[in-house]
């Protein structure tokens, strides 16, 4: 009975949870490619002096973001009831 129990909280919590958006990714328009052994890259920066001061010691260089920014979000759309007032 307990099992029975334990299942049914389980799946009214799992219907209950609604998922949400975590908004839009933040864009960084600096990047930056680390030199040997691994050769890894970050597009992690907003200015940059900020990535330069992170590959200054490791070795590396920066370069600007190839990917374009996110669209902006489009508004929603409104119900035309709620217009009608």
């Amino acid at each position: 009975m307990a099992k029975l129990i334990f299942a049914v909280l389980t799946l009214v919590a799992a219907v209950l949870m609604q998922s949400r958006s975590g908004g839009a990714a933040p864009y960084w328009p600096w990047c930056s490619q680390y030199d040997h052994p691994s050769y890894a890259h970050s597009c992690a920066f907003s200015s940059y002096e900020q990535c330069f001061q992170t590959v200054w010691g490791i070795g590396g260089y920066c370069y600007q973001n190839p990917y374009p920014p996110p669209a902006p979000a489009r508004p929603a759309k409104q119900n035309r009831q709620t217009e009608r007032r």
